[in-house]
């Protein structure tokens, strides 16, 4: 309806938010709005175990696919590869969100500083604790501060990371130039980023093949945290998405021509999710075991999206980018 500006969808989650009196959420995310209303969603602080992050054996085939080793983290491969021998390297962290994955990489030991800026109080106040905790406050630093004034005041970095916070920015053909500023000549910017459809606007074919993944999982694999039976993925509304977080996956279809346009890529490496990041959400909880049964459902799950990607390309990427020497966006000939 609307082009999925809204959809059955929206009434079916109102209708059970009415039945549980959980009105008071929707109503706030009606009275917060724009860049508001992104702070208020990304101020929560407790990490989701029912998304495909929260499962080992997806790690491990994020490693393979982006390191070629299972067990290599894509920090470690970056590190040795594009930074060695450096040690003393300064770096900036977009969206550092808690921390976790700026530990990764102040674990490389190829840092002498790596901060890491967000929009939330909350989230940068729980990522200072989480280095102190780790021994590694001498490294880490983390601040509420706005990129595009970073930029005009000159910072620099030897490496900038986008780690899972590039799809929030929007007007990337002038958010990207602006990021490229606060690289060092000869820096790099490290990628690690969601550029799969825009608004989480799933395409029929990956639709269709979760949909089939889900269908042939045990019932018990399939019960989401309040109890009920996920059957299908949806295609989510236009309007919910923005009402969640108005910067979720904003521009993300445009992300990685925008990278390719506008920096040398170096080095690309894509890394499926297609299929799986939208099957196993709300239920990745059920995947986290290490027993043998769970690796080989799991086993199953990847060879279904692998089996897929060829037709329904990759919404998830590595890639590590220089800033163009020219300072000028390379020109692609139309398809």
């Amino acid at each position: 309806m609307l082009n999925n500006l809204i959809n059955r969808h929206d009434a079916d989650r109102l209708l059970r938010k009415v039945r549980r009196l959980e009105l008071d959420p929707v109503l706030a995310k009606l009275r917060v709005r724009g860049g508001a209303r992104v702070v208020q969603h990304w101020s929560r602080v407790d990490p989701s175990l029912t998304e495909w992050w929260a499962i080992p054996g997806v790690v491990k085939r994020w490693n393979l696919l982006m390191t070629g080793d299972a067990d290599t983290s894509y920090p470690q491969y970056v590190a040795a590869k594009h930074f060695a021998p450096r040690t003393d390297l300064r770096g900036l962290s977009l969206g550092c969100g808690t921390g976790g994955n700026e530990l990764l990489w102040a674990k490389t030991g190829a840092f002498g500083l790596l901060e890491g800026v967000d929009v939330a109080q909350q989230r940068i106040d729980f990522a200072t604790r989480a280095a102190a905790e780790h021994g590694l406050a001498g490294v880490l630093r983390f601040r509420v501060s706005d990129v595009n004034r970073m930029a005009g005041d000159g910072e620099r970095f030897d490496v900038l990371l986008g780690l899972q916070s590039l799809h929030h920015f929007d007007d990337l053909d002038e958010t990207l130039p602006r990021l490229s500023q606060l690289i060092e000549p000869g820096g790099t910017f490290v990628v690690d980023e969601f550029v799969g459809p825009t608004r989480f606007q799933w395409t029929d074919g990956q639709l269709e093949a979760a949909n089939a993944l889900l269908a042939q999982l045990p019932e018990e694999r399939r019960r989401l945290a309040d109890g009920r039976i996920k059957r299908r993925v949806v295609r989510p509304s236009r309007l919910s998405m923005v009402l969640d977080d108005p910067s979720e996956a904003v521009d993300a279809a445009a992300l990685l021509p925008g990278l390719r346009r506008h920096f040398e890529v170096v080095e690309e490496r894509p890394y499926g999710g297609t299929v799986l990041h939208i099957a196993f959400s709300g239920i990745a909880h059920h995947f986290r075991d290490q027993e043998p049964e769970t690796l080989a459902l799991l086993e199953r799950c990847f060879a279904a999206e692998d089996a897929a990607l060829p037709d329904v390309g990759h919404d998830f990427v590595a890639m590590v980018c220089r800033p163009r020497s020219d300072g000028q966006a390379a020109v692609r000939a139309p398809a």
